[in-house]
């Protein structure tokens, strides 16, 4: 069932984020300016406000969603965009933590790693079927994204529970897809 809590833009003001009273979803809008100039500052701007302090790391997990605008009316996907996909692989690069912050509700694992990985989309008269080329390659982006996120796990001294428990429900919206 979709989270039905209000939502939020992502900004860089990390002082908004401490003083919402209640659960949001956190919505990150990339726009197309920032993907075709490869402008990957802003955003991690906005990102790095969410890894702050210990605090909002706890209270924003699981509750990010990213909107890329822009490309409503390109009738490809956004993992077959080039530029798109280039972006959010620099982007990565800086920010590991996607599966801690991101909703298990709104596809949004499902379509980071569509963007980080390369896939096979087929069109069907249901719908759209996007399917990982390599399972090497997918087994790796992940390895690459648990190990990196440790580091901030470990700097805030984050229970391994905690983790363990992002982990498996990060997987689990990858394999229930």
């Amino acid at each position: 069932m979709a989270d039905q809590r209000p939502a939020v833009y992502l900004t860089a003001d990390t002082e908004s984020l401490y003083n919402l009273d209640e659960p949001v979803i956190v919505l990150l809008q990339v726009s197309r300016e920032e993907i075709e100039r490869q402008y990957i500052g802003s955003v991690l701007e906005r990102l790095l406000a969410l890894t702050d302090s210990k605090e909002l790391m706890l209270r924003y997990r699981e509750r990010l969603i990213f909107t890329v605008a822009g490309y409503d009316s390109d009738p490809r996907e956004l993992a077959e965009i080039e530029p798109v996909r280039d972006f959010f692989k620099r982007l990565t690069q800086e920010w590991p933590h996607w599966l801690w912050f991101l909703s298990r509700d709104f596809g949004s694992i499902g379509l980071l790693l569509a963007l980080l990985i390369k896939v096979d989309i087929t069109r069907e008269a249901g719908g759209i079927r996007t399917r990982f080329v390599s399972e090497k390659e997918q087994q790796q982006v992940l390895f690459d994204l648990f190990s990196r996120g440790n580091a901030l796990f470990r700097a805030y001294d984050l229970p391994v529970e905690e983790c363990d428990k992002s982990a498996a429900s990060a997987l689990d919206s990858i394999y229930r897809q």
